[in-house]
């Protein structure tokens, strides 16, 4: 594959694991009941608060890259099988009748429209350039 596809997959990969990530931060610190007391000079909560932020402005700029598409089939292959897996190559192939050969196409075609409307201009530049596999 692709050095530079495989670099705008992982920001998709990476999205979907954002997403488990901000489904278990949690802001309410567990009850202690030790006689050591428990307190610092850093504010635990406040720091939480900023990931959680982060996190969500990542996930937040991906969506709308994601919305961006125009192509709904490449959003479909963006959406259900590069982040949530749900389907295979195979069933997508067999769902739009197309060889295997021609999916690939579409899918890389679906990261390259990904990759423009998240802002990856060095790395569509660097695709101009002769292709590097891995």
């Amino acid at each position: 594959m692709r050095k530079d596809i495989k670099e705008i997959r992982q920001v998709l990969k990476d999205y979907s694991k954002i997403k488990r990530d901000l489904s278990q931060v949690n802001f309410l610190p567990s009850p202690r009941l030790d006689a050591v007391s428990s307190h610092s000079n850093s504010n635990h909560a406040e720091g939480k608060f900023i990931y959680h932020a982060d996190l969500s402005y990542q996930m937040y700029q991906v969506e709308v890259a994601i919305k961006k598409i125009k192509n709904s089939k490449y959003r479909f292959i963006i959406n259900k099988y590069i982040i949530s897996k749900k389907y295979s190559r195979k069933d997508l192939c067999e769902r739009y009748n197309i060889s295997l050969r021609t999916f690939n196409t579409m899918k890389n075609k679906a990261l390259v429209e990904f990759a423009k409307n998240y802002g990856m201009d060095q790395l569509l530049d660097e695709m101009k350039k002769p292709q590097v596999y891995e």
